[in-house]
């Protein structure tokens, strides 16, 4: 084989290394990106989900002392509070010193909320708000324990 062959072999040869290295150099920078912008979708993730969960503990907070100084009615409070506690952690809403929000929400599920409660006649109204006493009276001093409990409790878990 002549020189001149040889040469333009090696030439051809480095062209091809060359362009496979700068093709594979642009694969690697893409690869990279796409991890930077995983990661940081991620971190917006994780961050949103630490100010929800933030936001429901100071909820949790807001409500347990509303009960305690008698601002909020019990069965709202209790309804609030066991739907906040379940979207924060089902496990400490099956706590049994949390059963209680469980239990009222169960007997006042059926009652009708927001525009269905506004929808309502008196007499309707009338009915509900009396059996809604009848809760509140019979559940007082468990509701007022678990609100306490709520204020005392440790959510730096969640935090």
């Amino acid at each position: 084989m002549s020189d001149t062959a040889i040469f333009i072999l090696i030439a051809v040869n480095l062209f091809i290394i060359t362009g496979l290295s700068l093709y594979i150099w642009r694969l690697l920078q893409q690869q990279k990106m796409k991890r930077v912008q995983a990661e940081e979708k991620l971190q917006a993730l994780a961050d949103e989900v630490q100010q929800r969960r933030s936001h429901i503990v100071e909820s949790l907070q807001v409500i347990s002392r509303a009960v305690i100084n008698g601002e909020v009615p019990l069965t709202e409070a209790s309804i609030r509070c066991k739907v906040l506690l379940d979207n924060l952690d089902p496990q400490l809403s099956n706590d049994v010193t949390y059963t209680v929000f469980n239990e009222v929400y169960e007997l006042t599920k059926h009652i009708p909320r927001l525009e269905a409660w506004k929808g309502l006649k008196g007499p309707e109204k009338i009915k509900y708000l009396d059996e809604m006493e009848a809760i509140e009276s019979q559940y007082t001093d468990a509701i007022n324990q678990a609100a306490k409990a709520l204020v005392k409790q440790d959510f730096d878990r969640y935090h």
